[in-house]
């Protein structure tokens, strides 16, 4: 605290203090006998003495030193005032400047109270309407959230107002490049990582060396590769065993594929502008996968029997990256809204095809089958874990063989196990979509073949796919947390168990598994 004597000693003090004080938004003024004043708020007054708070501090000053005081209303004083003499007229204009004065003063609140009075005293006021950020349309007024939703048809995803379709996309885990082309995140990734390779061939061609060509099969690397360490590599896979390649490459188109006649299959209707014989072709592949879907799933399907899936095909990939807007390594993708499933005839990256991305999508459209419209509450590892084991399968014109280990997948998952850099499951089956990487895709896809093969019994076998679908139906009453797929496995404990166990079988894992030798 400090007294006059004291903040009157030089002119200086007595100058910041009054600079100081004209900064106030609200002042009371005590006028002193000397010529000077004091501005602030007075605190407490006395018949002796008065306090006043301002900028420098606390001063008390005696009564005898003070001329006069000058009280100033403060704005919140002043707007309750007004309003009171503004409320007795209903006049929306009254209303509206009185607002207007308010957002001057700060008083952002009390502002739009006025001037949504004024609009309610009459429902065109410009002035009003056009404070509040409402927008003018064809004869009526919208505010913000309605026009986007009725004038402009937008929907809201993540803070953000965005399109019905893209809304769509997102929720199928696809996002923008810096180009506005539809990708999914491990895409971006892929990207990189061939990027960063380019760099080092560059490196290494400067260096008088040759770095050795990337497989990737058209997929996304692998999420972060760990460094060479003493792995051996996995055996060349080659071409699928039985597959014929050569009819991707006839990319004729047939016609508008908007005005074609759909294809009926036993389980599916396909639209696609290629030759009916590819038509009819990708229908007789896609019942046989049907049908495995329905062999794994059995234990899970609903009552009744659904009605047939539907499948958009493209003659090439051109096509489809006009029509649908996506960027050139995404080959297709599953719409839990019209629960279709979208792609391109064609290959697809470096040894990829048309029946992979329908393999992979495909599954995505029957579990979405068997979950009965809560596709959305399964985890993100399970979805993605059986997508890429049916991806994995081939057809070899007559049937589909499951079961056959992807070994690039495979390679990446012993690379990280060799150098200790595998994604902890407590972690994975964390992760949300948007984060899910191909890293991730690995690990989804070795837990879930793990679940389904591990054992040399029957019994075991069973046990654990019974644990599975049990944990896969419970999504159709609510979303399956991470913390419900540890409880079922007997606790945090018994999971971290698993996943020694599952790290065991990995390393011991052959690259030609095949269980139907089990």
């Amino acid at each position: 605290m400090i007294t006059p004597a004291r903040a009157l000693r030089g002119s200086l003090a007595m100058g910041l203090v009054l600079i100081a004080g004209a900064l106030a938004a609200h002042a009371d003024v005590i006028h002193l006998q000397g010529g000077g004043r004091y501005r602030g708020t007075i605190v407490k007054e006395t018949s002796r003495e008065v306090t006043i708070q301002t900028a420098a501090g606390t001063v008390v000053v005696p009564r005898r030193e003070i001329a006069s005081i000058e009280k100033e209303e403060s704005v919140q004083q002043a707007f309750a005032r007004r309003e009171a003499e503004v409320r007795a007229k209903d006049d929306p204009d009254a209303h509206y400047e009185l607002g207007r004065w308010a957002r001057s003063k700060g008083l952002e609140a009390e502002a739009r109270r006025c001037f949504e009075r004024a609009i309610a005293l009459d429902a065109y006021h410009r002035g009003a309407r056009e404070a509040l950020g409402h927008r003018y349309h064809q004869g009526r007024w919208y505010t913000e959230e309605e026009y986007r939703r009725v004038v402009q048809g937008l929907v809201e995803w993540d803070g953000k107002w965005v399109t019905p379709e893209d809304r769509a996309r997102y929720e199928q885990g696809f996002i923008k490049d810096a180009d506005g082309t539809w990708v999914r995140p491990e895409d971006l990734a892929r990207k990189a990582e061939e990027e960063r390779l380019g760099r080092e061939r560059g490196d290494d061609a400067e260096r008088g060396q040759v770095a050795p060509p990337v497989r990737d099969g058209g997929r996304a690397p692998a999420g972060p590769t760990p460094q060479p360490g003493r792995l051996e590599p996995p055996p060349p896979a080659g071409d699928t065993p039985g597959e014929d390649k050569g009819w991707y490459q006839d990319n004729e188109r047939v016609g508008d594929i908007d005005a074609v006649t759909p294809v009926e299959s036993r389980y599916y209707r396909i639209r696609t502008n290629v030759k009916p014989e590819y038509a009819r072709r990708y229908g007789e592949m896609m019942d046989r996968y049907y049908l495995r879907f329905l062999k794994v799933f059995r234990e899970m399907m609903p009552a009744g029997t659904p009605g047939k899936s539907e499948l958009l095909i493209y003659s090439s990939q051109r096509e489809f990256m006009q029509a649908e807007g996506m960027g050139q390594s995404v080959g297709g993708f599953y719409n839990t809204g019209n629960k279709r499933v979208t792609a391109f005839h064609g290959l697809f990256g470096m040894t990829g095809t048309t029946r992979e991305v329908l393999s992979h999508e495909g599954t995505h459209q029957f579990e979405d089958i068997v979950l009965q419209g809560s596709f959305g509450n399964a985890p993100i590892w399970i979805l993605e874990g059986l997508a890429v084991f049916f991806e994995s399968a081939y057809y070899d014109g007559k049937d589909v063989i499951i079961g056959l280990v992807p070994r690039d997948r495979l390679a990446v998952l012993k690379r990280g196990l060799a150098q200790n850099q595998l994604i902890p499951l407590t972690d994975l089956i964390r992760t949300p979509q948007p984060s899910f990487t191909a890293y991730h895709y690995a690990h989804a896809w070795g837990l879930i073949y793990m679940i389904l093969y591990y054992g040399e019994s029957k019994t075991v076998r069973q046990r654990c796919q019974q644990w599975f679908s049990e944990l896969f139906q419970l999504s159709r009453r609510g979303r399956v947390t991470a913390e419900m797929v540890e409880e079922r496995c007997g606790g945090r404990d018994k999971f971290l168990e698993l996943e020694q166990r599952w790290k065991d079988w990995l390393r011991d894992l052959p690259y030609d598994f095949d269980p139907r030798e089990g």
